[in-house]
């Protein structure tokens, strides 16, 4: 049987999806990871003059992290509750996790300018990537969010409601 991997029902490959994309961000992590001890430990290697900003591969490396985690808790709920999110729910996760991370993580690997001061001014606007990519990953994360919750509630709902009418329901030969 031929399975898409975004089609719907209980053969979808939705969540494998997100748990492989999850996957892939902690790949990028532990990479980000062991660059970071190799340079740490050879300072005058040549890995180490590719990096530029280590302060930014750090947060890069952390925001990998987190951003896989997030992911991996998604699928895991998603699956725990059977809830088939949207495609535009994976889109929006992906595309912001990976994109998110990704500037952070880059942006260690170009050089600053001659005279550059450690802490950047603000910048009189907001990056068109950046503000793509911060919309994304929170619009989708509040939309799995708000689904998780919404599966939680009636998961809840349902096991009272069956176990009220449990109660109700009279045992053959038991007096009430």
């Amino acid at each position: 049987m031929l399975v898409l991997p975004f089609g719907n029902g209980p053969n979808s490959l939705r969540i494998p999806f997100l748990l492989g994309f999850a996957g892939l961000l902690l790949f990028l992590a532990l990479i980000a990871a062991w660059i970071l001890g190799v340079t740490l430990f050879f300072p005058n290697g040549e890995l180490a003059q590719l990096v530029k900003d280590r302060h930014r591969l750090i947060q890069g490396h952390i925001d990998l992290l987190m951003m896989a985690q997030f992911l991996f808790i998604f699928s895991g709920l998603f699956r725990l509750y059977a809830v088939e999110p949207p495609r535009w729910v994976l889109a929006l996760c992906c595309y912001g996790a990976f994109f998110n991370a990704f500037g952070l993580a880059s942006a260690a690997f170009i050089a600053k300018l001659p005279g550059a001061v450690a802490v950047p001014p603000p910048q009189p606007s907001f990056p068109i990537s950046a503000a793509l990519s911060f919309t994304a990953v929170t619009v989708g994360f509040l939309a799995a969010t708000a689904l998780i919750l919404h599966a939680a509630w009636r998961s809840w709902r349902d096991a009272r409601h069956s176990l009220s009418a449990s109660r109700d329901a009279s045992i053959e030969g038991e007096a009430v």
